[in-house]
Order: structure tokens, then sequence, then C-alpha cells
């Protein structure tokens, strides 16, 4: 009942820090009990008097409980939008290229917000595909979490499976780069609501120094992400999707 618990808290806050944490905690009590009486501190009467040290969760078959929990909890609580359980499925610069491309249909939309005509053709594109809003961005989401929301430690790591005793955390860089993210989604949205506001006025009242403005925020926002990745990573992903064009 108190991992239920716990997996719909975490549903309902959307973060990553906490879903980490949560997602395996089902299997803690298994975990439990494949440690060695050895590894625990306890009284005569069987009571644990110090939490069990995390070298008897450095099995490997305790590193694919962890996986297969995290990943089922991310399939049922929030659709898929997380990064898998296990290693990273690519490498990194490969998984930033779809975060590259997001950012260059920001830049193409930037140059065009200015003409009126193209407006509904903006609307469009930033409200289909990954900026879909009905499934709350979910695709969008998918897109930045595969890059920058994976904690994963290898089984023979000092971290080993961590989430099993709910200790693994997001580094400081994962989480700034979730809160720019959000502000890169949020920025979206503002867009689109601003452009289909000013298409509700008079042709001669329009105006888009407003979604100038927002879209600028989410270039911004994605200049401080890429700041927070390494820099080699994004060079090397630049030139893979220059070289894709």
């Amino acid at each position: 009942m108190a991992t239920s618990a716990l997996l719909m808290l975490s549903a309902a806050t959307g973060s990553p820090a906490i879903t980490r944490r949560v997602a395996v905690m089902g299997g803690c009590t298994l975990c439990a009990l494949s440690l060695s009486p050895a590894s625990h501190a306890a009284d005569s009467r069987g009571f644990v008097l110090a939490p069990p040290e995390r070298g008897g969760l450095q099995a490997r078959w305790l590193e694919q409980l962890r996986i297969v929990l995290q990943d089922e909890a991310d399939a049922v609580f929030y659709g898929g939008e997380l990064a898998p359980g296990g290693p990273p499925t690519a490498p990194a610069l490969l998984l930033l290229v779809p975060i590259l491309q997001v950012e260059a249909a920001l830049k193409s939309i930037e140059s065009l917000l200015k003409d009126t005509s193209k407006w509904s053709s903006i609307i469009s594109v930033l409200s289909t595909g990954p900026f879909d809003p009905s499934s709350n961005y979910k695709e969008l989401k998918r897109i930045f979490n595969a890059y920058s929301d994976n904690i994963y430690y290898s089984s023979d790591s000092a971290e080993a499976n961590a989430y099993l005793l709910g200790g693994a955390t997001p580094s400081s860089r994962q989480t700034n780069q979730y809160l720019l993210r959000n502000e890169i989604i949020k920025q979206v949205g503002e867009i689109v609501d601003e452009l289909k506001y000013q298409q509700g006025l008079p042709e001669s009242e329009r105006e888009s120094a407003v979604a100038e403005e927002y879209i600028g925020l989410a270039l911004k926002a994605f200049r401080e992400y890429f700041s927070l990745a390494p820099p080699e990573e994004v060079a090397n992903a630049r030139s893979a999707l220059q070289g894709s064009r």
C-alpha cells in the first residue's frame, strides 16, 4: 500500500527525482530478503539497527529487477515519456540530435512571426507532432528525457541499484535541464495561445511582439540547456545534424 501511495504521488508531481526514487521501491522487500545476515547490523531479537550496506545490491539480477520495475512504473504512470531504466540506448550525442531539431524548428518559426499570413501554419506546427498539447507534450518530454533523465548505475559501481534503497537522485545538471525543458514547453504553449488571441483581433490591431518575446525565452532556455551539456557532445550532435541535411 505504501508503494502504491508513493507511485501515485510521483505521478501527480511529475518529478523525475521522485519518480526515480519511488518507481522500484516495490522490490525493496524482495531485495532485503536477498541480503545475507552479515550485510546489516541487528540485535539479538533480529531487529535491524543500521541500514544494509549497498554491497549486497550489486547482484546482476537485482539490476535487472530494478530496470523492469522502473520501466513498468513509467509505462503505467507516465505513458513511456521517461528515460529507459537500463543503460542509455544510444550515444549521448545521438540523443541530443532530436533536441537540436526541436530548437531548429523554433528558430525557423522565429523568422516568420512578423508575417501574419504565416500564423495559422505556425499554430499548426506547434500543435502537432512532438508539440501536440493534447497528450501534455508527452513526445516532446520523451525527447528531452531520453538525454537528460537517465540515472543509471551499472551493477559493479558503488551506487549499484541505489533506487532499491530509495537513494538515487538526479544530478544538479539533470535537475536544471528538467526545469529548462519545462520552460521551453511552457513558452511553446504561450506562443500558440498568443497567436490565436491575435488572430481574433481586427487585422489592423494585430502584432507579433509578445509572441516574439515568448519564442525568445524558449530559445534562451535552449541555450542554457545546451550549456549544461558537455561541449564536445553538443558540437558533435550539431555536426551530425548538419551532416544529415
